[in-house]
């Protein structure tokens, strides 16, 4: 029997998928890991942590009954996107990598944004706005603020890059983690305008060759064998951005496809051929799929969401005995609402100084409903994100929180449409595994995957429906409050450092 791996490289997680040739997972291995963050808006992660992450995951999978018996035929990778991840030529971290989420560079963005047009230029070359989760302002801000750290770097690499050279020993970026804001959408090139106008085009050599998605970017060294267990010589493709290798592992692969991954992000995509604008709050990646792009809405923070909930409002962090006790409870929560803006928001709408609370709490709201009110936050999010888009068309749902039955059927009730989960969670590993494949020309057509569909309850629709406007005004409404905090903690801070 021959066998693919899928290795996806999370922002909290790492995990390592091995699929057979119909691409059922066979075997698989996961481990956490401890990113830095800090008030200050650093978010980091130890590049040698998690390279020693990727290798027992490896090992595990490697000590696998399917592949004691059975042939590795090839490696794919799907890894979290944005961020900056520096190394010298020998594949050793200069500093640690820095993340998506990281927001150092915001008052630098801020500064940027004076500049007339300069927004929009970018967005019409690149397809992303400024915003300080951004590789390109991440690397300006290196520039202003730790230029010996860039000066020390051969190479910089997105995380499934770095990993994938400490694989192979052969340097390479790819086209959809380049896609989030370096590549000129139209020639499919590292963007000269802007490198250029982010005074950043030094750099440029600094990048590896673009490969796509199901290239062949190397073989597995002996070294690396050596430590992970797996045979030497083994086929590596280049692998995908998450939500891309997502979407490719869920069947989100035609016009008009939709799918959100239930996971740290809570990632709305639509899929489309050709760049076509779905709303203003849109950014715009390049599929795995040629020809195609997905309109992206990431916001900041998904499950971190239902985290927070089970660890300080509900007495139990069971995720059975809560959903039953959040399904007992009509949709709408009683009129209760959550905004989901645990860590500020960039999509649909930009709000670093946004922030999660409740809202319509009286003197009956139970646990009970405040629990639901969660949920529902989370779907009324992905409503937002697709408000201007047609209303037609199933959704698919990926990622860990696609486990929760109930809150699948509140975002089928919440958005009108058919939800389609797969009974397989780990699809940016198995999307990863399926590009394996197509590299070594191994993959004939896509494999059907076993999926159950959540119907909208009309009743349920309408109420959501008609609650949706109240949550939208709420955010709308909250912006100039959440700023008055912001710049009411600014100065009490000032105050008490003196």
């Amino acid at each position: 029997m021959e066998y693919f791996l899928g290795i996806d490289i999370g922002t909290s997680r790492v995990k390592a998928v091995l699929f057979d040739s119909n691409f059922h997972a066979v075997a698989s291995a996961a481990e956490n890991t401890s990113p830095t963050l800090s008030p200050q808006g650093y978010a980091e992660q130890d590049m040698e942590q998690l390279w020693q992450s990727i290798v027992r995951t490896l090992r595990e999978v490697a000590d696998s009954p399917a592949l004691q018996q059975g042939k590795l035929k090839a490696i794919g990778l799907a890894g979290q996107g944005e961020g900056v991840w520096l190394s010298d030529k020998n594949g050793n971290p200069v500093g640690p990598g820095i993340l998506w989420s990281d927001t150092r560079s915001r008052a630098l963005m801020e500064e940027l944004l004076q500049s007339p047009d300069l927004d929009k230029a970018l967005f019409d070359e690149t397809g992303s706005q400024l915003q300080p989760c951004n590789t390109s302002l991440q690397l300006c801000w290196l520039k202003r603020n730790q230029p010996e750290r860039l000066a020390a770097a051969d190479y910089i690499f997105f995380a499934k890059d770095w990993i994938r050279f400490r694989l192979t020993q052969v340097a390479a970026l790819e086209l959809t983690d380049t896609s989030a804001s370096l590549l000129n959408q139209s020639t499919g090139e590292i963007s000269d305008f802007a490198l250029q106008a982010l005074g950043i085009d030094h750099l440029k050599t600094r990048f590896p060759p673009l490969l796509r998605p199901d290239a062949q970017a190397g073989s597995l060294s002996e070294a690396a064998a050596l430590l992970c267990g797996l045979p030497p010589g083994t086929p590596v493709a280049a692998g995908a951005l998450d939500v891309c290798s997502a979407a490719l592992g869920c069947g989100a692969i035609h016009d008009g496809d939709i799918y959100t991954i239930l996971g740290t992000t809570c990632c709305t995509g639509v899929v489309c051929h050709g760049r076509e604008t779905v709303s203003s709050g849109t950014r715009f990646v390049t599929h795995t799929e040629r020809g195609s792009f997905i309109n992206l809405f990431p916001m900041q923070a998904g499950t971190p969401n239902i985290d927070w909930l089970q660890q300080h409002i509900s007495l139990t962090p069971d995720l059975v005995a809560l959903e039953k006790e959040i399904a007992a409870i009509p949709p709408g929560s009683g009129g209760v609402f959550w905004q989901p803006y645990l860590n500020g928001e960039r999509a649909p709408f930009y709000s670093p100084t946004a922030r999660a609370g409740f809202f319509g709490v009286d003197q009956h709201t139970s646990r009970a409903a405040l629990q639901r009110a969660v949920f529902e936050g989370l779907a009324y999010a992905i409503v937002d994100s697709l408000t201007g888009y047609a209303s037609e068309g199933d959704l698919y749902l990926t990622g860990g929180g696609a486990a929760s039955a109930t809150w699948l059927q509140i975002i089928a009730d919440c958005t009108g449409r058919t939800v389609i989960a797969s009974h397989f969670n780990e699809l940016s590993a198995r999307g990863a595994a399926l590009l394996a494949a197509r590299s070594v020309g191994a993959l004939e057509r896509y494999p059907a995957i076993e999926q159950t569909r959540y119907l909208p309850q009309p009743q349920a629709h309408a109420a959501y429906r008609a609650l949706f406007p109240v949550f939208r005004l709420l955010r709308e409404q909250l912006q100039p409050v959440w700023q008055a905090r912001h710049q009411a903690l600014q100065s009490l801070s000032q105050d008490n450092a003196q």
